[in-house]
């Protein structure tokens, strides 16, 4: 690391009326970034909001969506003192791999402005790292304070759990004065550790670092990367505030933006936007004031989408306003335009009712109602006393995914809302509507069922197998005018259109067909014992990645619902949906890199198998037996098998379609149960173990050597554990 200059000092100087000239940025980022070539995504991180005059990215890398580079790395400078902030915590103890340590030291030097600072670590896992690089260090357990401060150079944060607005004002008036700091959280999964709140409202060392143009997001990204690369040049426009400017200029006579400026600029914005509280962000009045205060609220449609190189101006206006509204915990708030084309309104003459629904507080997530808000109208919850500020929320709408990210937005990005449930009674309101939820916290020590009173909610069509019959739902229930309905059962919860909804006759049926399918999955996976709570399956016009996506919910188009609610004997419910739930049910120990669109596949397949009595390679033509032959004929000629294999999942599906049709899915089933039988000894703590244990593991529980089998597909496994299984009987299948 080369000796800290004054030359940040120059820069405070030179950028007091303006951003930062990008030779200088790149000055900095190339300390930052002396000695790494490489760093690996750790867990799942979140991009970094950035808009501060002297705040730049550090790493960043496409979110794999639309091209857009997003920071899951950024530096700024406050008063006299340096702000570093990764979108990941396990960046905080350089024990993410490849240069991930390198970097940290470098992070430290940089914030502490000097090559040994003194330290002090708060939150962070493994911090014996700090004392292994020879910094000196202290560990803080309780709050931020001045006391604590005063004796360190940097503060090393875990920001997850430090929420205190009075400790992020005692940290950033210490920052202003010369202190520096290194943060990181996993912004998106605030809400899960806060037990539903708002990072951008309530999260108070966030809400502190504002005035220096950086902070966490609650936005999730970089999917399917694996590592990001040190580059000293990084994209334009990555920080907001300098695409508003350039925006301004453009507007008002000054050079053109190319497309892909305005791309990059529009998501800068979009990603700094997330950081902002309603109402009280000068970000927000710089946005307006670019767009010249004519762009009229727009409503995007599948007939008439949003694009990212046509309407860059509207989908900003119209980003700010759903993130705004999204976070705004009002009783009164007129209906957004956009909300009739989706998710749709009730008729103005539907009948607004009140409503008592019993909650079962052991049932963690989306509770639901049977009833839905109409846009703009009034909603009033009314819990039990003892249960306000027990993290009990309003949920608002079933349609969570969210389109800042995609360059065609075929409905406004972001349209639902949650809100806590802290007082006995709570009014709310949204400006897009939808399906009313009690969300129930995962962590609730309630074990009794309690009642919820609604008032306002429109009621929609609610099947619950077990509980409603088919001749309620035919007579009356699916004649409910809310425009959207949801099948229910103990496994899975399924929303679709009430038009889709209404075509059907037989949801007893239907859910018991798809009980049977999660059952299928939980059993074969040895996650029974595992369910808390119901999957949830939602038809959306435009969801956030991918033709469908697993998660909470599993996310699919709503050209589907049909097919999603339709089972006879004709026509049943096809590959996608047991791929996603698939998703769902996989696990590291049995999901290596190059699997992890295939284990999920096969338990799919178990599902024709199980449940329908089909023939389980019937569900997609990439398996079909012509399809298998291509892609064995592909793996021969291959010069590099391992590559081949791990890169096409439907040539790796076809070694576990093998396996099962050679020693059937009994075989499969003990595989994925031998994780938890200790005589197979403990589980893999990495892929190469895990290929091992593949490998190993499936031999014994087969009596069959496969290291032969292995090899020919060109799954790399050591020579040990090859000799494990040497002496049993090698095993082949035909055509290999």
């Amino acid at each position: 690391m080369h000796k800290i200059t004054c030359l940040f000092t120059l820069l405070l100087a030179a950028t007091a009326v303006g951003q930062m000239p990008q030779q200088m940025v790149n000055a900095e980022r190339a300390k930052l970034l002396e000695g790494v070539k490489s760093v690996p995504k750790a867990g799942t991180p979140g991009p970094i909001g950035i808009w501060g005059n002297i705040a730049f990215p550090i790493l960043s890398a496409s979110s794999g969506r639309d091209g857009n580079e997003m920071a899951v790395a950024a530096a700024a400078a406050y008063g006299k003192g340096r702000i570093i902030l990764f979108g990941q915590n396990a960046y905080l103890n350089g024990g993410a791999g490849g240069d991930s340590a390198k970097l940290l030291t470098n992070c430290l030097r940089w914030v502490g402005n000097k090559e040994k600072p003194r330290l002090l670590i708060k939150g962070v896992q493994q911090a014996g790292f700090f004392d292994q690089q020879g910094f000196k260090t202290e560990k803080l357990d309780g709050a931020i304070d001045k006391g604590a401060l005063n004796d360190c150079d940097v503060l090393v944060l875990n920001a997850q759990n430090v929420t205190d607005p009075e400790e992020g004002a005692v940290l950033i008036d210490w920052i202003k004065n010369g202190g520096g700091l290194v943060a990181g959280m996993t912004g998106w999964a605030y809400s899960q550790t806060s037990g539903g709140k708002e990072l951008a409202t309530t999260h108070g060392v966030n809400q502190a670092l504002l005035p220096a143009g950086i902070a966490f997001t609650d936005m999730s990204a970089f999917d399917q990367l694996p590592a990001f690369q040190a580059r000293i040049e990084l994209p334009r426009f990555m920080n907001a505030s300098e695409a508003i400017s350039a925006i301004k200029a453009q507007r008002t006579g000054g050079p053109a933006l190319q497309p892909e400026e305005t791309k990059q600029g529009t998501s800068a914005i979009q990603i700094a936007l997330a950081a902002q509280p309603p109402g009280r962000s000068n970000l927000q009045t710089a946005v307006a004031s670019a767009m010249g205060g004519n762009v009229v609220s727009a409503i995007p449609s599948q007939e008439s989408p949003l694009t990212q190189e046509q309407h860059a101006s509207a989908r900003i206006q119209l980003g700010m306003e759903t993130r705004m509204l999204r976070l705004t915990h009002t009783e009164t708030i007129p209906a957004h335009p956009a909300s009739a084309k989706f998710p749709g309104q009730p008729p103005a003459d539907a009948p607004r009712v009140t409503q008592e629904v019993t909650i079962d507080p052991k049932i963690p997530g989306w509770a639901s109602t049977g009833l839905y808000a109409t846009a703009g109208e009034t909603i009033t919850v009314t819990i039990p006393a003892a249960l306000a500020e027990k993290s009990y929320a309003l949920r608002i709408g079933c349609h969570s995914d969210t389109l800042y990210h995609l360059d065609k937005w075929l409905r406004a990005p972001d349209i639902t809302k949650s809100q806590p449930l802290s007082a006995p009674e709570t009014k709310a309101a949204s400006a897009f509507g939808g399906l009313i939820y009690i969300e129930v916290p995962g962590r609730t020590t309630e074990t009794a069922p309690f009642t919820v009173t609604i008032t306002g909610g429109v009621p929609a069509p609610l099947f619950i197998l077990g509980k409603t019959t088919d001749e309620e739902w035919n007579s009356t229930i699916k004649k409910h005018t809310a425009p959207w309905a949801e099948f229910a059962c103990d496994k899975v919860i399924l929303s679709a259109p009430t038009d889709a909804a209404r075509t059907v006759n037989n949801p007893t049926q239907l859910m018991e067909f798809w009980k049977k399918v999660v059952e299928a999955q939980d059993d074969i996976a040895n996650q029974t014992a595992e369910r808390k709570r119901p999957e949830r399956i939602v038809a959306d016009v435009q969801i956030s990645a991918g033709y469908m996506h697993s998660g909470y919910p599993i996310m699919v188009p709503t050209s589907t619902s049909l097919e999603m609610i339709t089972f006879n004997k004709l026509k049943f419910p096809g590959w996608g949906f047991y791929h996603e739930l698939g998703h769902n049910h996989q696990r590291g120990d049995f999901t290596f890199d190059g699997t992890g669109e295939v284990t999920n596949n096969v338990l799919g397949m178990y599902c024709y198998e199980a449940v329908m009595g089909k023939d389980w390679l019937i569900g997609h033509p990439a398996i079909s037996e012509s399809a298998r032959k291509e892609h064995i004929a592909d793996i021969k000629k291959a010069s590099n098998k391992w590559q081949e294999w791990k890169s096409n999942p439907f040539t790796a599906l076809t070694t576990y379609i093998q396996l099962v049709q050679e020693f059937g899915w009994p075989s499969w089933r003990s595989y994925l149960y031998s994780f938890e039988d200790p005589s197979f000894g403990p589980p893999p703590s990495n892929d190469d173990e895990k290929r091992d244990q593949f490998l190993i593991r499936y031999s014994k529980i087969t009596n069959k050597n496969l290291g032969p089998f292995f090899e020919a597909w060109g799954i790399p496994v050591s020579s040990s554990a090859k000799a494990t299984v040497e002496k049993l009987e090698p095993w082949m299948p035909k055509g290999m």
